[in-house]
């Protein structure tokens, strides 16, 4: 009954999209995805996303695709995606973690616009995703720099700080930069430096959790939460800080529930008075 009522969606998209009445037909197709998954509503809801000049609009929904790379029509769209969106720097990731070659077709916006974008996302206290992704259509060179007078801003918001981090690891940017960590400056070469939760150091600590918690889920979710905030302040220096994965897990759970941090009370410490200073 459901394909049924899907498939009929569908169609009336289909009537809809015959009389260029894109709102419509968005409408009917947006209702059929919430009643399951099918690759052709996604694919006609992109069509209409870039059709009205809102590639952003298609870029979240195509990037929940598992088949993304695998299915050569869903990575033409997605290409194509890229293209509208400008997203310049997702591109260049592409091209060097899967060898993609698709950089030199997926181009930064202009110069000047480039520009706006920096001193624009200047004045954003807390970016969104959206906000954030804007710093994509930025060229290498622009990125890079601005990147590194942002890692060197004790203001900046801890996870943009991270997702910085990674994007210049997604890059294989082979040049060291440097990066507050808990006020101190720190250097790291993003070409030596792993993703966040690929490190082994992370998924040691995220394991230790797990195995203490694993006959309470509740706790279990509250405590991952908190290991991955707790690390992520010190990316992407885990292992200038963290020596013990074991240890640190320990005190980290004795930290939150009793405010007993054991020998490593005082980092434990720094980490939240630096995330309260944020919050604030």
């Amino acid at each position: 009954m459901k394909e049924v009522s899907q498939n009929n969606l569908i169609k009336l998209a289909d009537e809809a999209l015959t009389k260029n009445k894109l709102n419509q037909a968005q409408s009917y197709l947006l209702e059929a995805l919430r009643l399951g998954h099918k690759w052709e509503i996604v694919e006609k809801l992109c069509n209409i996303f870039l059709q009205k000049k809102e590639p952003f609009q298609a870029y979240r929904l195509i990037k929940e695709e598992p088949d993304l790379f695998s299915n050569q029509k869903i990575y033409d769209l997605y290409v194509k995606i890229l293209q509208k969106c400008h997203f310049y720097i997702e591109a260049r990731e592409l091209s060097n973690l899967a060898g993609l070659s698709i950089s030199e077709k997926v181009k930064p916006v202009s110069m000047p616009e480039q520009q706006k974008i920096i001193k624009n996302f200047r004045t954003i206290a807390k970016p969104t995703e959206k906000e954030y992704l804007e710093l994509y259509k930025l060229d290498m060179e622009n990125f890079v720099n601005f990147a590194q007078s942002l890692l060197l801003d004790p203001t900046l918001d801890f996870a943009i700080r991270l997702s910085l981090c990674e994007d210049l690891v997604k890059l294989g940017y082979d040049k060291e930069m440097s990066v507050l960590v808990l006020g101190k400056k720190e250097g790291f070469i993003p070409k030596e430096t792993s993703l966040f939760e690929k490190d082994t150091l992370y998924h040691e600590v995220v394991m230790s959790i797990a195995d203490y918690y694993q006959k309470d889920p509740t706790k279990l979710l509250m405590m991952l939460n908190e290991a991955k905030i707790a690390m992520g302040m010190l990316y992407p220096k885990l292992h200038t800080y963290i020596s013990n994965p074991d240890a640190f897990a320990h005190d980290l759970r004795t930290y939150i529930e009793k405010k007993d941090g054991g020998e490593n009370k005082e980092l434990l410490g720094k980490i939240y008075s630096y995330l309260n200073y944020e919050k604030n």
